[in-house]
């Protein structure tokens, strides 16, 4: 043992360290694991379906029947109950049985044969986004296909040619070309930038712990001594277990967990896991130079959860960062998930080159290096202020 080379000792102590310190073992090994799988389950599905609707039919035509089998055939929508008037729509909103009610008016099929306009009128709970936008789409997709096929019946009745009679319902066609989520799909959407997130958390956290602890727990001493006084041995010995642990969760992220749940890489994989690298120390340094100037682990804790909690909110995965006000986008811009985000997403769903993610990767790099000297700063100023106290 006293052979060994001081960042082997390190290295071999920070290994017992973790596998006897069951908050460090069970953030780096087991939490993401269970988190991440967990996360990507709740979306299996992909898209929202059989949202429980109501439904006020005045009308009680053969049109209003026609109109709310094709609601129903959407999938996304599913009628669990008829009511007497609008009033009763809401009231089951406000039980909470339904997230849309439909209200067809008393003489819509008989407006219509006389030429005239009438309409249905959509009540949509709107705190919720995705059900509905979800609801709203597919409402105003039949919708109009209701309205075209009534009056192509109408065109061709008056001896128009279908073709000419095509042309003048739709004069003016548009052809939407949805690139990388073709089918708006909410696990291809959320989990690949949901995911990273959550690990930057969790990297941090393991990572605010690593020199904090030994001062909370009294046993610096024994780390300089077991490293021979060798800064460098101190920093390698303690980072390089937790690049791996967490290098190798990033391999089952990409290699098993994407796969799983069907999600897979528009181009090459190596930039990507590069990027990712690049990404995971670029999480650890910044939370190893807290955990050297912080010695207080609860107190240097607070501080991961207070940079990383906001951290999927002002990435720009869920509102633009150019939409959002002038200091949280800077804000942005201090949290290394933003940077590799936007790289990810073009490496790994567009496909574009590396050399497309130079700027995302050097912004990356910013994090590690001052982050590596401000630790190594630090602990050579811890101990020279350990050898003065032990000399004096």
């Amino acid at each position: 043992m006293e052979n060994k080379a001081p960042i082997i000792k390190v290295l071999q102590r920070e290994i017992k360290r973790i596998s006897g310190n069951k908050t460090i073992y069970l953030l780096s090994i087991f939490l993401p694991f269970f988190l991440f799988t967990f996360l990507a389950y709740i979306y299996n599905e992909g898209v929202v379906r059989q949202i429980p609707i109501a439904v006020c039919d005045m009308d009680n035509s053969e049109l209003s029947h026609t109109y709310l089998q094709y609601i129903e055939s959407t999938g996304s929508m599913r009628i669990i109950g008829h009511v007497n008037s609008d009033d009763e729509l809401i009231n089951e909103f406000k039980k909470g049985n339904i997230y849309a009610g439909i209200y067809i008016p008393s003489g819509l099929e008989s407006q219509i044969k006389k030429n005239k306009s009438s309409e249905i009128v959509f009540y949509i709970n709107s705190t919720n986004l995705i059900i509905s936008n979800t609801i709203f789409r597919d409402a105003t997709v039949i919708t109009k296909n209701i309205s075209g096929s009534i009056l192509l019946k109408k065109l061709r009745a008056k001896g128009i040619p279908a073709d000419n009679v095509i042309n003048m319902i739709n004069p003016v066609k548009i052809e939407v070309q949805s690139l990388y989520n073709p089918y708006y799909n909410y696990l291809v959407y959320l989990v690949p930038g949901l995911i990273p997130a959550m690990l930057q958390m969790i990297i941090m956290l393991v990572s605010v712990l690593l020199i904090s602890s030994e001062f909370t727990h009294n046993t610096f001493d024994d780390l300089l001594e077991t490293a021979n006084y060798s800064i460098i041995a101190v920093f390698l010995g303690k980072s390089i277990p937790h690049l791996v642990i967490h290098i190798a969760t990033m391999f089952g992220i990409l290699g098993i967990l994407y796969p799983v749940f069907g999600i897979y890489p528009s181009g090459n994989l190596l930039p990507v896991i590069l990027l990712f690298i690049s990404f995971i120390i670029a999480s650890f340094f910044p939370g190893m130079a807290i955990s050297t100037f912080v010695h207080d682990q609860l107190f240097a804790t607070e501080i991961a959860l207070f940079i990383n909690t906001p951290a999927f909110i002002f990435s720009g995965f869920v509102y633009p960062l150019w939409a959002m006000p002038g200091v949280h986008s800077a804000f942005s811009q201090l949290l290394p998930f933003t940077h590799f985000l936007e790289g990810f997403l073009k490496l790994f769903f567009i496909g574009v080159p590396f050399s497309e993610v130079n700027t995302e990767f050097f912004k990356l790099e910013i994090f590690i290096l001052p982050s590596v000297l401000l630790t190594l700063l630090l602990l050579y100023y811890q101990k020279r202020k350990f050898l003065k106290c032990h000399i004096h």
